[in-house]
């Protein structure tokens, strides 16, 4: 089966790193750069210390005329509008995997009508060091849910095991997105502002007391079914990440811009629609908002 991936950052990479050995995988990259660097020098997987280089064949996305099987669209939240418009343009491919942080992107798939769309979350550890090097940093799982039309091929996915990169099936892609969001929605926004890795927000008394304020707010804008259930697990994910610095952390270190509209920003629009106040996810996001494209600087 013929793989693409779109977009080559940490998610993408480790992606690409794991389903070489069993399927045909392209990267597909928006820089000259980067797919100079991995055709020529391979992708680089580290490991529990141990690093492996994996030959992978890249491609720029502007240039390319995809046809494969399956395209994994790994692109952060704010690039999935360019890449829908240019998949729009795709009539060889049937089946599209979205894999974003946040619900901002759902509303954009009405543009792929004609489409398999599978929706995902992935619940890994990755970090990108370079163009051409991702790192393990916590084993977990990709879950995938379907949103329109069929799985298509994106079922051998599910139908074939793969060590230390499983893949696993939700029936509900709400309720999987949800579940995601509420814990991006918590961990990431505080972590990026606190300037802590995921532990510290257990591990302080005073930050832990604004996980719960931030979390009470935010479950009764999506009446969330179970509240006690969804604490329990952004606590687990606290804890397994301990040692973790949360992406939108990594962003504002780097002075990239963050996914804030499409997890955030997307409960603020929720809390506007039900008519439910939401001054603590307010002040978040403008304080996130501000720090964007700063680096280096407090």
């Amino acid at each position: 089966m013929r793989v693409g991936i779109v977009g080559a950052g940490a998610i993408g990479l480790l992606t690409a790193a794991y389903l070489h050995d069993k399927y045909d995988v392209t990267v597909y990259t928006r820089r000259h750069m980067q797919a100079n660097v991995l055709n020529e020098q391979g992708l680089s997987l580290v490991k529990q210390g141990q690093q492996r280089t994996i030959s992978i064949r890249a491609k720029l996305l502007d240039d390319e005329l995809l046809t494969d099987d399956v395209v994994i669209v790994a692109v952060k939240q704010y690039d999935v509008a360019y890449v829908i418009e240019r998949c729009k343009q795709l009539s060889g491919v049937e089946t599209f995997i979205f894999l974003q942080n946040g619900m901002g992107h759902v509303r954009l798939l009405s543009h792929l009508k004609t489409r398999n769309i599978v929706l995902g979350v992935v619940e890994h550890g990755a970090l990108k060091h370079d163009d051409r090097t991702v790192e393990h940093t916590g084993m977990g799982k990709t879950i995938l849910s379907l949103f329109q039309g069929e799985l298509g091929k994106a079922e051998q996915l599910l139908m074939t095991p793969i060590p230390d990169f499983p893949f696993h099936y939700a029936d509900d892609w709400e309720e999987m997105l949800t579940k995601k969001l509420v814990v991006n929605a918590v961990i990431n926004p505080l972590t990026a502002l606190l300037r802590v890795k995921n532990g510290k927000l257990l591990e302080v008394n005073e930050y832990q007391t604004m996980m719960e304020l931030l979390f009470s707010e935010i479950k009764t804008v999506l009446a969330l079914p179970n509240e006690q259930e969804a604490w329990e697990h952004i606590v687990s994910i606290c804890r397994k990440t301990a040692g973790n610095r949360s992406s939108m952390l990594t962003d504002i270190e780097q002075g990239r811009k963050t996914e804030i509209d499409g997890i955030l920003g997307y409960v603020i629009g929720k809390g506007q629609e039900r008519g439910i106040p939401t001054p603590l996810s307010q002040f978040l996001f403008y304080a996130i908002k501000g720090l964007e494209g700063r680096k280096g600087n407090g």
